[in-house]
């Protein structure tokens, strides 16, 4: 079987889908992946061979930035429902598309894996009777988004002789959901065709791993805080009074920065604090007594399966989403923008590692251990062509 796999640019879309796509793979069927030219060499570096389509990361987001200034004048849990259409709807699903029409008609794939954000490949592989797959992220797209969302794409099924979508084609076929049930926001509409499928982290290829002795010392003696923000948002990230937060607590904090560009921004670095651009986060939660992030889909998951409770202070996208999912299965705790204060983010961190969080962290880490893995997954993927 030919399976065309398409994501929009960024690790945060695209190592969510890698483990399915590596397990299709070891089943012998031939795997292509199109994403944006910048991250064609993140995919091919798990062995995939890939098409470079769609926008490139740089300038899309130069362009989304030049039209959403008015955004930071709204609260920042009002910006997903017009940053997300304008992001991946109108930036880059006609871009998209325009490269994905020659390699669906020289490919001739037996089946498509998107993930919810690559908008172009639904409305392309329904029109020549194609069955796909939605590969999320993070929880169901909120009722008003979605509509925003199909709105910003009506045009590209309209062009391909179809009726436009209310959900984007998401749950056409077969929606794969990453989140326990205790993470999921109660929906007022069933969705037949969501599977719930447990996330799998994965380790980047290619970066530099931290000597052990860097390492060995930590969460030891005192608790183990880790920090990190992603490969992202680490620019926007309140560096300044969290670090200063930190300095008061009585713990071992491990920073990741994602970029090492990001280091310029952090200041005077505390004591306790060990600063490293990368580390395998499995080698790390596991000892961890707190993670403090920014609430991306990646990082939740992956503490989340580890049973580690969590501070989020959301930056932007669905962080907001994800970080209200930990609240709801009492796993985690959120501080708004404008409570990120040194002593606020003093006081919460001290009383998350003083107890009480473990529990309701242990229950959701049960919960994703008992959701289907990928072998169970994959022959539900296959059918959809046998059928």
């Amino acid at each position: 079987m030919r399976i065309l796999v398409t994501s929009t640019p960024g690790t945060g879309h695209i190592h969510p889908m890698v483990p399915l796509a590596l397990a299709l793979r070891d089943r012998e069927h031939e795997i292509i992946w199109a994403t944006g030219p910048s991250s064609c060499r993140t995919v091919e570096a798990f062995g995939i061979p890939t098409r470079p389509a769609g926008p490139d990361v740089g300038p899309r987001n130069m362009r989304f930035a030049s039209l959403t200034e008015h955004l930071a004048q709204l609260p920042p849990r009002d910006r997903r429902i017009e940053a997300m259409p304008l992001m991946f709807g109108t930036l880059s699903a006609p871009v998209m598309r325009d490269a994905l029409v020659p390699l669906f008609d020289e490919l001739r794939p037996d089946l498509v894996l998107h993930e919810v954000a690559e908008l172009a490949a639904a409305p392309l592989a329904s029109a020549r009777g194609i069955p796909h797959v939605t590969v999320a992220f993070s929880d169901v797209v909120t009722p008003a988004v979605t509509a925003a969302v199909a709105d910003s794409v009506a045009a590209i099924w309209l062009a391909a002789g179809l009726a436009p979508a209310s959900d984007s084609g998401w749950f056409d076929h077969l929606y794969l959901h990453p989140f326990p049930p205790s993470m999921t926001a109660p929906s007022e509409v069933a969705h037949p065709t969501l599977l719930a499928c447990r996330p799998r982290s994965i380790a980047a290829d290619g970066r530099a791993e931290p000597t052990a002795e860097r390492l060995a010392g930590l969460g030891v003696d005192r608790p183990l805080i880790y920090v990190t923000f992603g490969t992202e948002m680490g620019a926007r990230a309140p560096w300044h009074p969290l670090l200063a937060a930190l300095a008061e607590i009585d713990a071992d904090v491990l920073v990741t920065l994602g970029n090492p560009a990001v280091a310029e921004q952090l200041g005077p670095v505390p004591p306790n604090v060990a600063v490293e651009a990368w580390v395998p986060q499995d080698a790390v939660l596991g000892r961890a007594a707190l993670v403090v992030s920014h609430a991306g889909a990646g990082t939740v998951l992956a503490a989340a399966a580890a049973g580690v409770p969590q501070l989020c202070l959301p930056i932007a996208a669905d962080q907001w989403d994800n970080a209200d999912a930990l609240v709801r299965a009492g796993a985690g705790r959120v501080l708004e923008m404008d409570g990120r204060t040194r002593e606020a983010i003093a006081v919460a961190v001290r009383e998350m590692l003083a107890g009480g969080w473990e529990p309701a962290a242990r229950s959701v880490a049960a919960e994703i251990e008992a959701m289907p893995g990928l072998d169970e997954i994959v022959p539900r993927v296959e059918a959809l062509v046998a059928g």
